[in-house]
């Protein structure tokens, strides 16, 4: 997807931490026009004052505001460049859509893995900072911008395979039992249909927008994925991620075939599973 770039520099961690509290998002967003007091920012945002002071403690440790001289109405704060930076990817991440996008650090922390596996830690490293990404700094359970993973996926397809989607598909296939998510669901002894149908459960540890749908007939599954953004290698990537769920639970056998795509104006990106 070519309207997917990656983050400034040293803004996709800041950018987690504030995603992470809506209330460090008002308070950052009630700065950025001007330099307000506790007082004025908490008649902006609706927030009580001490839960104000509190935030933006926060966010000057954080670095991205920082407090001005007192003046006749108290302390100022103001926004810094990096939060600008932040507020400004915040604003590119959301789009026109109330709720941000998001998915856990844990897909950073598994293609960092694979490419530190198949072409050297310093291969890896250097990858990820271009990108704007510290791999040292990724928190497995946090969230973040899911525009940013997809575009890193894309990058590693463009750079390490030949554009099939191939190679993004293998790396998800070998690194799905490192998803907790995945891991705690391959780890229960039931029946296939059952752990299907337990699927959506799955997905929404590790994405906080759209929905998975799973339809079980006799010995065959249609996945439905709802996702909110998509590429022709994030197609791949969930074939990969299916396969590799598939075999970390046991179940080798399972054929996975993509039937649907988003991209081609289907409603949802759908996967039939037949054992």
């Amino acid at each position: 997807m070519s309207s997917l770039v990656p983050p400034q520099p040293d803004t996709l961690e800041k950018l987690s931490y504030v995603l992470s509290s809506g209330q460090r998002e008002k308070v950052l967003g009630s700065v950025l026009a001007n330099p307000k007091s506790p007082a004025q920012i908490a008649k902006d945002t609706g927030l009580h004052l001490p839960h104000v002071s509190r935030t933006l403690a926060q966010l000057v440790r954080a670095g991205l505001v920082s407090p001005m001289s007192p003046t006749s109405r108290g302390k100022l704060y103001a926004v810094t460049p990096l939060g600008e930076a932040v507020y400004e990817e915040l604003g590119n991440t959301r789009g026109d859509r109330l709720v941000a996008p998001l998915a856990r650090g844990s897909h950073f922390k598994n293609y960092h893995h694979w490419l530190a596996k198949n072409h050297g830690k310093k291969t890896a490293d250097d990858f990820f900072h271009r990108l704007g990404v510290d791999p040292r700094k990724i928190d497995a359970g946090g969230w973040y911008p899911l525009r940013t993973i997809v575009h890193v996926a894309d990058r590693i397809e463009a750079e390490f395979g030949d554009g099939s989607g191939e190679t993004v598909r293998r790396m998800l296939r070998e690194e799905a039992f490192n998803f907790a998510s995945i891991r705690r669901y391959a780890s229960i002894v039931l029946p296939f249909k059952y752990l299907a149908e337990m699927m959506p459960a799955a997905y929404h540890r590790e994405f906080n927008h759209g929905r998975l749908e799973v339809e079980v007939h006799g010995r065959r599954a249609l996945v439905k994925n709802y996702d909110w953004i998509s590429s022709p290698t994030r197609c791949m990537a969930w074939l990969g991620t299916y396969e590799g769920s598939l075999e970390a639970a046991g179940y080798k056998h399972i054929v996975v075939k993509k039937v649907a795509c988003i991209l081609k104006g289907d409603p949802y990106c759908g996967y039939v599973l037949e054992w």
